[in-house]
């Protein structure tokens, strides 16, 4: 038996990109050989799976084989999806709204994003009409798609087993803030910044850690990041930290005194649980997935409202009781995350959720 994961690109450092190595791990592990049919060719590490492009597919299929389409938006031609023989799921990652191109990119931008956002939701609604199953990361995800009746409903955490870093503190640990993500206009990187700027004024030697990658397609939304670095005068504070590798990411995390989120749309927000495992104190804004992600672990605020931010975070950092009662709480989620019984319950929506 195959089971043939679809989506444009693996890579080993995103959300969707670990969900799929680990979803092919337990699709091995229950017996099926693993395939990556993938848009653009494979450059991360070797994996235990057998790759194909889209263009170039010609490997012999069955009506036993299961695909699995990995759906973030619309760009994957997914009637191949649809015209394999086998059992066909959707793993829906979300849908980022156009309107958070409005103003921070190009208008010709946000009218393309306004059209790759309608596009994506009518490939969703005939995407419902074929797939024998749904499987959503999020309960945020899946009340997206609540309204789209598909069969066979499940909701699925990232498949990902979590390094928790539980040791005692490191010496060289610091009070800079950090967050990680692609440098993306519903990040609100411009918020975290402006946070960062009535934070360094309690802590002079703070730096701002903002680890991500530039996208191409979000013309001027970097620029106006180096705007807002310079109308606040921190330009020996604020770095942009791009290509670093996962390792990289994890040694900073562990060396960093805050990780602060003020996302305002995320579909499941992995590198949260990953600070969560670098034993460092999580301080997010309670939008989208991401309160379902942490599980009430952490720290949530429903207003950006700097100054009462600043002075919670302080509070926390500087009392070593509330530190570390805060870090062991986000410990045990993580370790609720790294005890989900994958095999168990893929095994069996397998043999009895999509017959």
């Amino acid at each position: 038996m195959n089971v043939f994961q679809h989506l444009d690109e693996l890579k080993d450092s995103d959300g969707v990109g670990n969900d799929a190595i680990g979803l092919s791990e337990v699709f091995i592990s229950l017996g099926y050989k693993s395939h990556f049919i993938t848009r653009i060719e494979r450059k991360g590490k070797p994996l235990s799976s057998q790759f194909h492009l889209v263009n170039s597919f010609d490997y012999p299929t069955s009506p036993e084989d299961i695909h699995i389409l990995h759906y973030g938006g619309a760009g994957y031609p997914y009637h191949l999806f649809q015209n394999l023989p086998g059992k066909k799921i959707l793993r829906f990652h979300n849908i980022t709204p156009a309107i958070y191109y409005k103003d921070t990119t190009t208008p010709d931008i946000f009218s393309a994003m306004e059209k790759f956002e309608s596009l994506s939701y009518l490939e969703i609604a005939s995407l419902s009409i074929f797939c024998d199953s749904i499987w959503c990361d999020s309960e945020f995800n899946f009340q997206t798609i609540s309204g789209y009746q598909f069969k066979n409903p499940y909701v699925i955490p990232i498949c990902k087993i979590y390094d928790i870093h539980s040791k005692l503190e490191s010496q060289s640990r610091n009070l800079s803030l950090v967050f990680v993500g692609r440098y993306s206009p519903q990040k609100k990187w411009e918020n975290f910044i402006e946070l960062f700027s009535h934070w360094v004024k309690e802590y002079p030697e703070a730096k701002c850690l903002c680890i991500g990658s530039v996208i191409g397609a979000f013309d001027g939304y970097f620029n106006k990041l180096i705007d807002v670095v310079r109308k606040f005068d921190l330009e020996d504070k604020v770095q942009f930290l791009t290509g670093k590798s996962d390792v990289e990411v994890l040694s900073l995390l562990k060396e960093s005194g805050a990780f602060v989120s003020m996302s305002e749309h995320e579909g499941f927000c992995l590198p949260i649980l990953e600070a969560f495992g670098s034993g460092i104190p999580v301080f997010a804004f309670a939008k989208g997935a991401i309160p379902g992600t942490m599980k009430e672990a952490g720290v949530l605020f429903d207003a950006k409202d700097f100054p009462k931010i600043t002075k919670q975070m302080k509070e926390i950092l500087s009392d070593k009781e509330k530190r570390t009662s805060l870090i062991s709480q986000q410990f045990q989620v993580l370790e609720s995350y790294n005890q989900f019984p994958f095999s168990e319950v893929v095994s069996g929506i397998l043999n009895t959720g999509i017959q």
